[in-house]
């Protein structure tokens, strides 16, 4: 299985850094010779506090923008949206700070370099020659014990300084064998890309870190003010440990930190570095190892990053690529934890890209596309928590902005779960600001996780109320237009279309926005049928979701995005979201639906294989789902273009992934992984229609292989082998009694489970 990245060379950039993480706390590993740089996060590290701030004349302008959209005025809605529904920019995702571990007296040249990142045990390991010694290197995070460990050995006794810096309003203090950092977030921070909308302020409020540093070792320790210098080390273990204030999103940070953080980092201290060690690695491995990877490549001894930087993208790589965004979940998102934001966890700026925070008309939720089919059930949990969240505070959102019964969030949230609407008043800014379908959306989530854990008790007491509120919403807003049920304006992320010479993104109905709730009435009428729920709110869905999805098809075959074929802004945009209903959700299939599925098909020709990180891994999912994997490899290939790392942000269109197997944008954004590893599984796995479908998208240069451990929906775990292109051998195995329905080149199979038997077909 490949599972190892390795570097013959430290990381100079942020790029290309190896990430260490246990969903709260978070590291980039530099490997440096000289002066060792470890950057640090936390996921509850952000600026603001709980409250939304509501627009005054919101509610009036979302009236006349709708009347005006019916009048056919459609340039006049999208002004008065801009400039009085829009409203403030949300909360930024900070940096922690960083940890320096200089060498005294480092002749700064090395031999024998060797840095690697082992996905299955979660360790980065570096080792290296210099000055005639041998150091070696261990780092880890541990979510047992919830810290971070770093093993310094060498062989001849050696000098080092420890140094440190921490976020916001910070100070770095020293005492016997520790480094103490303590800090406070910003309340109000602006996003990197409008610098001048608010000033940075702390009002006491924000969010406050308490860290602490300790080493022990077989030299001497002294300290200054606010640094350790180890002295004549071959042995040091340092344990790193961090609180915050925070306490949850709808109340304020006031949570202590100091005491909590020493307390806890007094208990680590009484263990051994082994007994941490065994414990993380056991914790890590008993999840990356539920889905084990043989794709049929030849194992490489170059490094990553020239892997990555080589024309020849083999399949190796592939199963690299698929193991790494594996890895990445459970390095980001873990119970008790936040959901992953843009950048996971790992955010190295001050004023981060896109403010790392929660982009929900896409990079979100498909951080969680991969999760369920890769059986990491655990760590779907914080993005459910999110959603518990935004459908508390999306109540509110919903009657000021709306008039309107449930909830609603829009396509950005934050740590407090903040559902309002952003884009600041700014020119052209209802083409991402007013999108109210990400509450729809994100109720997908949880309907899938009903569907692959078959929880029933989840299902009746946390999705189907929060979905049922979501439907509110739509229901409360929706209009008959010629017989439909539209949401009217309508806005396609981020997309827009040439009307008059002039570019629009308000139109009177988009293809994604009655698909989302098309596929949330399919889900709430599906869970009613399941927990024998047969009410008027039922009654209405079931009537209202026949003329809810509408699909056209335009002159060049393709599938619309709005409600007529307008001139588009561009044709090749990285969103591709009028094919919602296609994946995630499967209400067009190639099956059940196959005209439709052809003007998919058309629609991706058109907008091209080429584009951001992020979106070509929506579409390596689109073509699996089209049962084209060589187009699905073609796209992965793409994907895996190698991005230098840029010293200034460059929201560039070329996208691909840097060094560290990061996905670039550019700039980094962690969705591109995710999204990537979700297609690579489709290739092998589908569930639509009610089946199983087996080898639906197999590329032919993966002729021989396997997979094991993938999850189907009814919980049944899926292993896969195949030779010379076809199936030779599968295992199903469920947790219940059932039937399943099994599509093995197009065949289908019914077959009855038993509960932890296996069915073996060969």
């Amino acid at each position: 299985m490949e599972k190892i990245l390795m570097y013959k060379k430290p990381a100079e950039a942020f790029e290309e850094a190896l990430p260490l993480g246990n969903g709260s706390l978070g590291a980039m590993i530099y490997g440096k010779t000289n002066i060792e740089r470890i950057s640090l996060n936390h996921d509850t590290l952000w600026s603001g506090k709980p409250g939304q701030i509501m627009e005054k004349d919101a509610r009036s302008s979302f009236e006349r923008a709708k009347q005006l959209t019916l009048d056919g005025k459609l340039y006049e809605a999208q002004i008065d949206i801009e400039k009085n529904f829009t409203g403030r920019w949300l909360n930024s995702y900070m940096m922690l700070g960083n940890i320096y571990i200089e060498r005294e007296s480092s002749s700064a040249s090395c031999s024998e370099y060797v840095r690697t990142l082992d996905l299955e045990k979660s360790l980065v390991n570096i080792s290296y020659k210099e000055d005639e010694i041998d150091f070696e290197r261990e780092y880890f995070i541990s979510y047992p014990d919830n810290c971070m460990m770093i093993r310094l050995h060498s062989s001849k006794p050696v000098t080092y300084r420890i140094t440190a810096d921490c976020v916001g309003k910070s100070a770095v203090t020293a005492g016997p064998n520790t480094l103490y950092l303590t800090g406070e977030c910003p309340t109000t921070i602006p996003p990197s890309y409008d610098r001048n909308a608010v000033p940075v302020v702390y009002d006491g409020d924000g969010v406050k870190v308490s860290a602490m540093t300790r080493v022990a070792c077989d030299g001497a320790i002294e300290n200054d003010l606010n640094s350790l210098r180890i002295i004549d080390v071959t042995d040091a273990t340092i344990y790193f440990c961090a609180e915050t204030s925070f306490v949850s999103f709808d109340k304020l940070p006031n949570k202590p930190t100091f005491k909590p953080c020493l307390e806890h980092l007094e208990r680590l201290v009484e263990k051994k570095y082994e007994d941490i060690k065994n414990a993380h690695v056991k914790d890590v491995s008993s999840l990356f190892n539920r889905v084990e990877t043989d794709f049929g490549g030849t194992p490489s001894d170059m490094a990553t990053d020239d892997r990555i930087r080589s024309e020849n993208k083999d399949v190796s790589l592939c199963e690299l690529l698929f193991n790494f965004g594996r890895y990445l979940i459970i390095a980001s998102s873990r119970e008790g934890s936040r959901a992953t934001n843009l950048q996971g966890i790992w955010n190295d700026k001050f004023f981060a890209p896109w403010s790392s925070n929660y982009t929900v008309n896409i990079n979100t939720e498909m951080n969680y596309w991969p999760v369920l089919m890769c059986d990491l059930p655990e760590c779907h949990q914080p993005m459910i928590e999110l959603v518990k969240n935004v459908s508390k505070n999306g109540i509110e959102t919903a009657k000021h902005y709306y008039g309107a019964e449930g909830f609603v969030s829009h396509h950005n949230l934050d740590l407090w779960a903040n559902t309002t609407p952003v884009g600041n008043k700014v020119k052209g800014s209802p083409r991402y600001a007013f999108w109210n379908m990400s509450s729809g959306w994100l109720c997908r989530h949880l309907f899938e996780h009903y569907e692959y854990t078959l929880d029933k008790n989840f299902l009746a007491s946390v999705a189907y109320p929060i979905m049922k509120e979501s439907a509110k919403f739509y229901l409360s807003i929706m209009i008959n237009h010629n017989g439909k049920w539209i949401v009217t304006p309508s806005t396609s992320p981020e997309n827009g279309v040439v009307v008059d010479g002039k570019v629009i993104h308000t139109t009177l109905y988009t293809t994604m926005t009655q698909s989302i709730v098309e596929d949330l009435f399919t889900n709430i009428s599906r869970s009613a049928e399941i927990l024998g729920i047969n009410d008027d709110f039922v009654a209405e869905i079931r009537e209202k979701l026949p003329n809810v999805g509408i699909y056209k098809i335009g002159s060049q075959g393709q599938l619309l995005e709005y409600n007529e074929e307008y001139k588009e802004e561009d044709v090749h945009h990285r969103h591709v979201s009028h094919l919602y209903a296609m994946y995630p959700a499967s209400l067009i299939t190639t099956e059940s639906t196959k005209t439709l599925a052809d003007a998919c098909r058309q629609t991706l020709e058109i907008r091209g294989d080429e584009s951001t990180g992020w979106s070509m891994g929506w579409k390596v999912n689109l073509w699996a789902k089209l049962k084209d994997g060589d187009r699905a490899y073609k796209l992965v290939k793409n994907q895996l273009t190698f991005v230098e790392p840029e010293a200034e942000l460059k929201y560039d269109q070329g996208g691909g992934t840097y060094a560290n197997m990061f996905d670039a944008h550019p700039p980094f954004q962690i969705d591109g992984n995710f999204g990537v590893s979700a297609g690579i599984a489709q290739m092998f796995m589908q569930c639509e229609n009610g089946k199983i479908m087996i080898l639906p998208a197999l590329p032919k240069e993966m002729k021989n292989g396997k997979i094991k451990g993938l999850l189907a929906k009814g919980g049944i775990k899926v292993d896969i082998e195949w030779k010379n292109s076809k199936l030779s051998h599968l295992v199903l195995v469920t947790p219940i009694e059932q039937t399943a329905i099994i599509n093995v080149e197009g065949i289908d199979k019914i077959i009855n489970l038993k509960p932890n038997e296996k069915f073996v077909l060969a």
